[in-house]
């Protein structure tokens, strides 16, 4: 089934987004043999690791030889390149749910299958062509991320579990202080938790007040790293 697939050139369009064109297409298909099927799930599950850890590489690299900021902004960027939202994208720009074979219709969209399948065709390319393929790679689909950078017009809370994510391995934690005020109009107070740091504020709504309290922990860190 796999080889009249590639004969009929299923895989030529993806090919030519990835920027790369693979010898092996057997490894190709087990970077597209999601571990829902399982007969594909070692395979896939050993890519994706591979591709995680060679993603943040690149990325670290990149980075460092062309943003001459500070670790902490360093690691902000990072971890706003190298997240599963940064890999979905990626996914659904190369047109991965027509590609992905999965034991169910429903998770060739799902986020996390997605952005698990590319980090497992970035793991494959590595395997076949080395480093500097999977660098002309990920620079090819990642650049217009990294052009249209903005911390700001990120949401807060999403940037600070990103960041807590890569430093710890942990999300940040959100504690309900108390609730004050009328029961037509309350205030809450909210303190946030994330990498042994710790933020109190208010808000007319809880959410809102959780997105406060990011606020001013990411602030805090940014004045931080540059003293």
């Amino acid at each position: 089934m796999t080889k009249v697939r590639f004969e009929r050139g299923k895989f030529a369009e993806l090919e030519q987004k990835l920027g790369y064109r693979f010898k092996n297409k057997g490894l190709l298909s087990k970077a597209l043999t999601h571990s829902s099927l399982k007969y594909g799930a070692t395979d896939f599950e050993r890519l994706e690791f591979l591709g995680d850890r060679v993603l943040g590489l690149v990325i670290s690299e990149y980075i460092y030889l062309h943003f001459p900021t500070r670790e902490g902004e360093m690691a902000r960027m990072q971890s706003a390149f190298v997240c599963a939202q940064s890999c979905y994208e990626i996914g659904l720009n190369i047109n991965l749910p027509d590609e992905i074979q999965t034991a169910g219709q429903h998770l060739k969209s799902n986020k996390t299958v997605l952005a698990d399948a590319v980090e497992a065709l970035l793991g494959a390319i590595f395997i076949e062509g080395g480093y500097d393929e999977v660098k002309k790679v990920v620079n090819n689909l990642w650049s217009p991320l990294i052009v249209n950078y903005d911390e700001d017009s990120m949401e807060p809370k999403t940037v600070l579990q990103e960041i807590t994510q890569a430093e710890t391995g942990l999300i940040p934690c959100y504690t309900l202080i108390e609730t004050t005020g009328p029961s037509h109009e309350p205030e809450f107070l909210v303190q946030v938790q994330a990498s042994n740091q710790t933020a109190c504020a208010k808000g007319k709504s809880r959410k809102i007040a959780e997105t406060n309290a990011a606020k001013i922990l990411l602030q805090r860190r940014k004045i931080g790293s540059l003293e």
